[in-house]
């Protein structure tokens, strides 16, 4: 997920160097916005502003000039404070599963499903909403 101040300017200019983009850029990209916009934009060097960022998929929140840190951080806080065994089954599924057909995609989310499906995260989950408190993850002591 990434977050950008209004002001941000972006792009993968690596090509008008002679060079290719790096750290993942020519499999990310592809990932987020596609393969054609994908081409465009590493074959260009085209460097875009964040309003267009955000409408290509490059973006995922805007925020006011100067908050993008403060927002990144409360967003991981956010995340941070959810079940980290539920996280990261979650992530492992969406992982696991990006590029497959529908029905492989759903057995591998069962199976990540049924890895959390009896954790103690899902008993305090449960109990603490029973409750109205905020949950005590026991999968938080584990890593």
């Amino acid at each position: 997920m990434i977050v950008a101040d209004r002001t941000a300017v972006m792009g993968l200019p690596e090509v008008s160097v002679g060079v290719i983009p790096g750290g993942g850029g020519t499999q990310l990209l592809p990932r987020r916005v596609g393969a054609a916009r994908a081409a465009e934009l590493i074959f260009t060097a085209r460097r875009v502003e964040a309003a267009e960022a955000r409408e290509l998929g490059l973006v995922d929140e805007l925020v006011e000039e100067g908050r993008d840190r403060e927002s990144a951080l409360a967003l991981a806080a956010r995340i941070a404070g959810n079940s980290p065994v539920g996280l990261r089954a979650a992530k492992r599924a969406l992982r696991l599963g990006h590029g497959l057909d529908l029905a492989a995609g759903l057995e591998v989310e069962d199976a990540a499903w049924r890895s959390v499906a009896f954790s103690g995260d899902r008993a305090e989950g449960v109990a603490a909403f029973n409750e109205k408190r905020r949950p005590q993850w026991p999968g938080s002591r584990h890593r």
